[in-house]
């Protein structure tokens, strides 16, 4: 029999990703924890609070954020660490894995994912 809070529904790496758009700090950047269990944390979090995470389910829609495998958020939060991600403008992820996406910048503006005639994207800023 199940207890009063476990749940049964997963917590998408969509949801996972709007959590860590809004809490840039929630991420260890100098050691302490390792990448997955940083992930772990943020779902544990959102999975005993139910008003947590229809928050940031509302926000992926808002972001307009696709939908995406564990091994894409990994790669997109492993890339987000890099220097050149970091020190850039435009926010601190691959525009290629969150096109359409419409994501705050490093610098604090709003910026776009749109992709060119070549079928590759890249931020433009809104």
């Amino acid at each position: 029999m199940e207890g009063p809070r476990q749940r049964r529904w997963p917590i998408r790496p969509s949801v996972v990703l709007a959590f860590l758009l809004k809490n840039h700090n929630f991420l260890s950047k100098y050691g302490g924890y390792t990448l997955e269990e940083d992930i772990e944390r943020v779902r544990i979090s959102l999975w005993h609070d139910k008003k947590r995470y229809t928050v940031y389910s509302t926000l992926v829609k808002h972001y307009g954020l696709p939908s995406l495998t564990e091994a894409v958020l990994v790669e997109i939060l492993e890339n987000s660490r890099q220097k050149k991600y970091c020190e850039r403008d435009s926010p601190p992820y691959p525009a290629n894995r969150l096109c359409g996406a419409s994501i705050q910048g490093n610098d604090g503006n709003l910026y776009t994912s749109v992709k060119n005639a070549a079928g590759i994207c890249s931020w433009r800023k809104v």
